[in-house]
């Protein structure tokens, strides 16, 4: 209300001003909707990345990536599919890029990727209290793994998958994953961290841990149909790059502030 009564205040003193106000209120939205726009696919991999109960896209990946590109003059059209139809539009240039992983033998020759996003994915082999703790791959060859539909998996793990005596089960989510796990039909759980971080606040189990089979880093996976894609893999490097730079001297800043106050 204060804030209603000043802003009618200052119109009245001065005509000018108000239209100023309204130019530079009105020319973020205009320029906004001429910014050209690229189509980002992601797969649902909660708090990276989601859709929440109205459709849109969210997620720790979703906010950075659009801050990003605001910084370079883009605008992002986020589309939710399968990682096999992320491939797929890779491909074809159907997407500009995709959140996710680098080093895809598939991808090989249709993608580029960008500098690593300072987020980590680490795949797990997750198992209840007792279980024998798992520091390579090798060990699961002869146990009965629990999967989840529509994931993915590093090449060695699914050459163990095929050589292994038991048939994994593909589980259509993670909790019922997890309730494959708790049942004991299922040794151990292959997926990755931060969805079962997610997973479990509903569906918490006692002793459960994860032994990390491998991690890597996000990049910007850019489809090489698109005519500028080392640009636009170079483009978001740079904005990263800034945003990292202005965190770290905020955070260097507020440091000898916080000494002070102690």
């Amino acid at each position: 209300m204060m804030m209603h009564s000043l802003f009618k205040q200052r119109c009245r003193a001065s005509a000018p001003a108000a239209l100023i106000a309204f130019v530079l209120w009105t020319v973020p939205l205009h320029a906004e909707e001429a910014l050209p726009v690229l189509n980002a696919g992601y797969i649902s991999f909660p708090p990276i990345a989601y859709m929440d109960e109205n459709g849109q896209a969210h997620g720790s990946i979703i906010e950075l990536t659009n801050q990003l590109a605001a910084d370079s003059g883009y605008r992002i059209n986020w589309i939710n599919y399968p990682i096999n139809r992320i491939y797929h539009s890779l491909r074809s240039g159907d997407i500009d890029f995709w959140p996710g992983s680098p080093n895809v033998p598939a991808l090989k020759d249709v993608t580029l990727s960008s500098q690593p996003l300072g987020i980590s994915v680490r795949l797990c082999a997750f198992s209840l209290a007792g279980s024998q703790t798992i520091t390579r791959a090798e060990q699961l060859r002869d146990k009965q793994l629990v999967l989840i539909r529509g994931y993915t998996y590093r090449d060695q793990l699914n050459t163990l998958f095929q050589e292994n005596p038991h048939q994994p089960i593909v589980a259509p989510n993670h909790p019922a994953a997890l309730e494959l796990l708790q049942r004991g039909r299922g040794d151990y759980l292959i997926s990755y961290g931060h969805p079962m971080q997610e997973a479990m606040k509903d569906y918490p189990l006692q002793g459960a841990h994860c032994d990390t089979l491998d991690e890597w880093p996000l990049v910007y996976v850019v489809s090489r149909r698109n005519p500028q894609a080392q640009q636009l893999a170079d483009t978001l490097d740079a904005a990263y790059q800034r945003r990292l730079a202005a965190h770290q001297a905020i955070e260097a800043t507020a440091e000898p502030l916080a000494h002070e106050q102690r």
